[in-house]
């Protein structure tokens, strides 16, 4: 959240520089859309946070280096009270929150606040702050709405054309000469309105004036020209904007005058458009209905109401008279000088600091890999002592251990934890480490956590200033997988013994028999993984291994498991039933399509072979048995994209010798295998009528080659 309330705020100072610079210099209708920048900046920072744009000039760089100053001269609270020795603590309950410390109790020896979830506790303020203010928005609106529908009586229709010059005969006429043909806005009077304003109602808008108003030719002229230019600007739109960014970002003092400050610049912009709308010598008497017009009662919910009131403040009547009656013609120059500081100011705002990982001396790698690998270490060993001494001071320690009654430092849980040090370590840049870690417990299962360290060199010596932690419990997408296992999977070759074992014992362990000796439900059991459609798999009775494809909706995955070979504690070896999933970059994958051969290079058009039992994905795709699946399965092929593998004089070819050009024996099955490539060519062009053949081959290939080339019997009927 930092690396949105920093930035947003830089932005609004900008334009609220550029709004004292350049006043009264620079058409209105640029100095309110300047605030659409700080809108997009707001709305954005859930994208802008996954994919971030680097550059030198983000104001990030200047906020990294503040924060470490700040850091490293701020006195936090001591929680150790030297030598003393702790007393006793009544009650003393210290609760863990799965693997991270969570609530401390706090007594002699452990400071109160050190005992606070700090950043818990903001959540909370922060989501109770949103909750109430979005019901004070809601009742606001809704109380305006349903007083101006009760008492509103219809006057009059407006033109609405967009491109229309004002015309006060044509433009505002009754309801029996309205032309329905052209856009119209319906004008209400309503008895006890303070002010004019526009307003949606059931998805339909309207202008709403006050009795004063309506008996008044003149300032009905102005005050409906007013509103209409709200409604060409789509301020209502733009006000639901406004006050949605206000009710989520309450806590940045910022956005409130962001808020302010454009609802102000939103009335000048439409006091503009009124002037270039009307002739010249109507402009002061504009101005000044716009004067009589303004009432200051009920201003204090004015910034979270969705109607283009004309509430405003004595400065902001100023400077909306002084645009009206002065009317200096605003200078391209002025604009153009704008617009360049405005281009400036999103390279600074809308980016972060860039990772200067390249940079970086193989002397500092080694640095901050030496402490990140002890860091790591301590972690898994739960070493509270070492975390504390890498710790930059002990505000950061407590939100990771804690202290016991006797004083001595402690962290963590026996289960789950990331015993026997299963972590990976990856260096992101000069003040930043992640640590995977591969937290286990005894059932077994693996959980993956990853842990964000930030550090700073003190001394000559590197410490953590900063940490944070991230779990993966469920993955639910392809996304969350990716970023899961971003370095592999865990060894679950470590856990056969205790898989076999659970499925040997059927009469206890049922269930989990049939998941384990399963390859699909072996790979979603395993990887705790949820919400994915099955989109294929391969099984090698053979070689004992399994190929699984899963599909979210943002994309698919493929898994590797493999049936190992177990050896007791005697000694003796068996062949597992059950399904391991496996992290082998040297493993095969197998490809099912449409292939072509060509000399020595083999390309192939990938498909789906959808069979019977796939009823999830017949669904899907709407297909029905008798016409789409008459021999008992389907072959889907998404697009055309070919694949292009190299054929080498290894590559074996199996498929089904139906004329007996090799195999000799007619009764059998007619299976034959072949490395030679002038074989397999010859029984394609005998066995098939069609050139490439509109059948699907099983092709299995490695690092670009193909490793062997499979036909099925039951795929060429």
């Amino acid at each position: 959240m930092i690396n949105t309330i920093i930035p947003s705020s830089v932005l609004i100072l900008i334009i609220l520089a550029i709004r004292f610079v350049f006043r009264g210099k620079i058409n209105p209708l640029l100095q309110y859309g300047l605030w659409s920048l700080v809108a997009l900046r707001l709305v954005a920072f859930s994208w802008l946070n996954m994919i971030p744009i680097e550059s030198a000039l983000s104001v990030m760089n200047v906020a990294s280096n503040a924060t470490e100053i700040i850091r490293g001269n701020s006195a936090v609270e001591k929680v150790i009270t030297g030598n003393v020795e702790a007393g006793p603590i009544e009650n003393a309950t210290l609760v863990i929150d799965n693997a991270r410390t969570g609530v401390m109790t706090s007594g002699e020896g452990i400071s109160a606040i050190a005992a606070v979830d700090w950043q818990l506790a903001i959540m909370v303020v922060w989501a109770i702050g949103i909750i109430f203010l979005g019901l004070w928005f809601t009742f606001v609106n809704h109380k305006f709405r349903k007083m101006l529908f009760k008492k509103r009586a219809f006057l009059m229709y407006v033109d609405a054309d967009r491109k229309k010059h004002l015309d006060f005969k044509k433009d505002l006429r009754s309801r029996e000469t309205t032309d329905r043909k052209s856009k119209c806005l319906p004008v209400y009077v309503v008895e006890g309105l303070n002010s004019p304003c526009l307003m949606g109602y059931g998805g339909n808008e309207a202008i709403y004036v006050t009795s004063e108003v309506a008996s008044d030719q003149e300032k009905l002229r102005y005050a409906v020209a007013h509103e209409l230019c709200h409604y060409i600007h789509h301020d209502l739109i733009w006000s639901v904007i406004r006050c949605g960014l206000l009710v989520f970002h309450w806590f940045n003092p910022l956005v409130w005058v962001a808020a302010v400050m454009s609802k102000r610049d939103c009335e000048l912009a439409c006091d503009y458009g009124v002037i270039k709308r009307i002739d010249e010598d109507d402009r002061l008497a504009y101005g000044k209905t716009l004067v009589d017009l303004i009432s200051q009662r009920g201003q204090k919910n004015n910034i979270l109401q969705m109607a283009t009131t004309m509430y405003c403040s004595k400065n902001g009547i100023k400077e909306r008279v002084s645009m009206i009656v002065k009317n200096n013609k605003k200078k391209t120059s002025m604009s153009i000088i704008v617009l360049l500081i405005a281009i400036l100011s999103i390279g600074c705002t809308f980016t972060v600091a860039p990772n200067n990982t390249n940079d970086v001396s193989t002397e500092q790698k080694a640095k901050i890999s030496d402490f990140a690998a002890k860091w790591a270490n301590a972690y898994s060993d739960r070493d509270a002592k070492t975390i504390y001494e890498l710790c930059e001071n002990e505000e950061l320690y407590f939100t990771i251990g804690q202290v016991a009654e006797n004083g001595q430092l402690w962290m963590g849980l026996s289960s789950p934890w990331p015993w026997n040090k299963d972590y990976v370590i990856s260096i992101v840049d000069t003040s930043t480490f992640e640590v995977y870690y591969y937290f286990r417990t005894s059932d077994p299962r693996v959980y993956t956590i990853k842990e964000t360290i930030t550090i700073k060199e003190i001394n000559g010596e590197y410490k953590a200033i900063g940490e944070s932690v991230k779990g993966f419990d469920m993955i639910e997408s392809k996304a969350s997988f990716d970023e899961t296992y971003k370095y592999g999977f865990f060894d679950f070759t470590k856990f056969a013994a205790a898989y076999q074992s659970q499925a040997d014992d059927a009469n206890h362990n049922k269930d989990r028999k049939e998941i384990l000796e399963n390859p699909v439900t072996a790979a979603i059991d395993q990887l705790n993984l949820t919400g994915a459609k099955v989109s294929g798999t391969y099984v090698d009775p053979y070689e004992k291994r399994a190929v699984v494809k899963l599909k979210w909706a943002d994309g698919e995955v493929e898994i590797n498991l493999i049936q190992p070979m177990l050896t007791d504690e005697n000694g003796a070896k068996r062949q597992a039933t059950i399904w391991i999933v496996v992290d082998d970059p040297s493993m095969s994958k197998l490809i099912t399509g449409y292939m072509v051969i060509e000399d020595n290079l083999l390309h192939l058009d990938e498909v789906e072979i959808i069979t019977l039992e796939d009823k999830e994905r017949i669904e899907e795709l709407g297909l029905k048995q008798n016409s789409d699946m008459p021999n008992g399965y389907s072959i889907y092929n998404a697009d055309q994209e070919k694949q292009t593998f190299e054929i080498t004089n290894e590559t074996a070819y199996t498929f089904v010798d139906y004329n007996l050009l090799f195999v000799k024996n007619a009764d059998g099955n007619r299976l034959y295998t072949t490395t030679k490539k002038e074989e397999f060519i010859l029984h394609l062009n005998k066995s098939y009528s069609d050139s490439p053949p509109a059948h699907p081959f099983f092709v299995e290939v490695k690092d670009g080659k193909v490793i062997s080339v499979t036909e099925k019997f039951e795929f060429t009927i």
